[in-house]
């Protein structure tokens, strides 16, 4: 073994190293201020999944979120944990991997001092702490798209076979957690296989395992749903409820774009609720006037300082790799989806290498103004996490103050 590989292979342990501290603070910050109670109709179905799981009473609702529910219940039966906490556990499980992979991700692609950057910004962020300490499925699902994204990358450089098998399985991991997600993963995993000009036998090896991985969750939850519903034909009960669950949103102008008029001003309206929700709900800046004024600035500098200084070649293969299923992912949450940020959790990364890496390549003293950004994130996050964190959801503060006004 030469020097050069016994220096990448120390580089790749400390790398490793790093990503594990960064799980493991993100993980136990997400976990020990997470709400106090479900403050959110899919958290409490996702409870009801755990005790019950039945999609034809939405426990939960359609499509199932099938590994969302089984790290519940797992919880409940290895550590006899309740169903809140071992819901919460899981998401904030989600939010470790989602900021350690995008460690090792930009690590990977650019430099280690900007994959600090971008990760602990990342964990700061409004969004992504508010969903990570909530018991939905996004910030899992989030997690383990991150996860795939990282192995299809290490695909693409070192080209071993094993790595195509985990980035299948763990898009399929992703699917189970969130099956909208499906199409995302698929993208994911063929573009390390378009990159590498694989034969067709890799490609098909790939999206047959990919295929296989999604058929360990979905087949017992189709079977279980059945068994609900015997006299159902097998084969139409889960298309039956996932369609059922899908049908009344093709109404509904504020979810799905193809029941709107397409005016200009619909459009604008859904656009700046989904695309500029980016800014003023994923990171906060509506907390206030003054919060807001401070975010336009700093994103529109950020913008301008990366066209203007931090384009190369570098950045050209980034965008490359993940401009695809980025597109991807916008569409599905724009068409089909309302405009709440944790849908668009896979896009702020991207968004904060923008943002930091513009700065980080200004000559000294200027590039100090990338402390701006995740000082500006933690001015924003600090109440928001401490109001998440202790006060009870709208529901039982009302039965609360009901029980004030006739107590029993």
């Amino acid at each position: 073994m030469t020097s050069t590989e016994m220096e990448q292979g120390d580089s790749g342990k400390q790398s490793v190293m790093q990503a594990v501290f960064l799980f493991l603070a993100a993980f136990a910050l997400y976990f020990f201020t997470h709400s106090p109670a479900l403050d959110d109709i899919d958290a409490v179905q996702f409870a009801m999944g755990v005790r019950s799981f039945n999609l034809w009473h939405h426990q939960p609702h359609p499509p199932g979120y099938p590994l969302f529910i089984f790290f519940g219940w797992l919880g409940t039966k290895l550590f006899n944990a309740g169903t809140e906490s071992s819901l919460y556990c899981a998401s904030a499980f989600g939010g470790g991997l989602f900021v350690a992979s995008w460690f090792l991700i930009i690590r990977l692609q650019f430099s280690e001092r900007l994959a600090w950057w971008v990760a602990s910004c990342l964990l700061i962020t409004p969004v992504v702490w508010m969903t990570a300490t909530k018991a939905v499925t996004d910030m899992l699902a989030a997690g383990f798209m991150s996860a795939e994204l990282l192995a299809a990358i290490c695909f693409s450089k070192q080209g071993k076979r094993g790595l195509i098998v985990w980035a299948a399985l763990l898009g399929a991991a992703a699917a189970g957690t969130r099956p909208q997600l499906f199409p995302v993963v698929a993208v994911v995993l063929g573009i390390p296989l378009k990159k590498g000009c694989v034969n067709a036998k890799t490609w098909w090896f790939a999206y047959a395992v990919l295929v296989a991985g999604c058929l360990i969750w979905l087949l017992p939850m189709w079977y279980t749903q059945w068994q609900l519903r015997p006299d159902e034909p097998f084969w139409r009960v889960y298309p039956e409820l996932a369609y059922g669950q899908w049908r009344w949103r093709l109404n509904l102008p504020s979810i799905y774009i193809g029941a709107g008029d397409w005016s200009p001003h619909y459009l604008g309206v859904r656009f700046v609720k989904h695309i500029l929700g980016w800014f003023w709900k994923g990171f906060g800046f509506i907390q206030s006037p003054r919060v807001l004024a401070a975010g336009i600035v700093l994103t529109t500098c950020a913008i301008i300082v990366y066209f203007r200084f931090g384009r190369e070649a570098i950045d050209q293969r980034f965008w490359k790799f993940h401009g695809p299923w980025l597109l991807v992912d916008i569409a599905i949450v724009f068409i089909a989806l309302p405009g709440d940020q944790r849908y668009y959790l896979m896009v702020f990364p991207p968004l904060l290498v923008i943002m930091l890496r513009g700065f980080l390549r200004l000559p000294k003293p200027w590039n100090l103004w990338a402390i701006c950004v995740p000082a500006l994130l933690l001015y924003i996050l600090v109440p928001l996490a401490i109001e998440n964190h202790r006060d009870e959801a709208p529901a039982v503060r009302l039965v609360r103050y009901l029980e004030k006004l006739y107590p029993p």
